[in-house]
């Protein structure tokens, strides 16, 4: 039989009480996207599993973050989406002066500077734990691109912002979700 020193034996204990003590509070602050992620997939026909699983946890704050905190990420992402479309809209316009559809891009554009002004009000107002607000905030925030693509369609032109739109509501969608649930 191996006789194992002092020194083995406690380092051997440390180790697995180390252990013992860390892997639930990782496992526990890891687990909170994918039952929030479910939630919100069952919350809303316009919330898909994968992307809210993938949109979270592609921010390495998500990993220990509450159910507030995730709402902030939510938020802050789909705050980054508005300010991307703003610009990809600014693009548009200025290499194409005489398109077609500039009253429909210039219209989207307000409409996205707004809607990142909507959801910089809901950071703080998760921040402050005020969700009835944020509520409010984040759904004139969701509005922006049912509203983009409105004027296209009445306009009777294809949006060069489909795809776009599309994720930016997704995204909205998942921090709506969010929002109720931390209520």
């Amino acid at each position: 039989m191996m006789k194992l020193s002092t020194f083995s034996l406690v380092s051997l204990a440390f180790s697995s009480l180390l252990v013992l003590f860390l892997l639930p509070h990782s496992v526990n602050a890891a687990d909170i996207i994918e039952p929030t992620c479910n939630k919100a997939a069952k919350s809303s026909p316009n919330i898909k599993y994968h992307y809210c699983l993938n949109s979270l946890k592609a921010n390495p704050k998500s990993r220990n973050a509450d159910i507030q905190q995730l709402g902030i990420i939510s938020a802050e992402l789909a705050k980054s989406k508005a300010n991307s479309i703003s610009i990809v809209i600014k693009r548009l316009l200025e290499t194409n002066k005489n398109r077609v559809d500039n009253k429909c891009l210039q219209d989207c554009l307000k409409i996205y500077s707004n809607a990142a002004e909507d959801l910089e009000e809901v950071v703080k107002d998760f921040n402050a734990k005020d969700y009835f607000e944020a509520n409010i905030q984040m759904s004139a925030a969701m509005d922006a691109a049912t509203n983009c693509e409105d004027g296209f369609k009445q306009m009777g032109v294809a949006s060069p912002l489909t795809k776009m739109n599309d994720r930016y509501f997704q995204t909205t969608a998942i921090t709506l979700a969010i929002t109720n649930m931390a209520r």
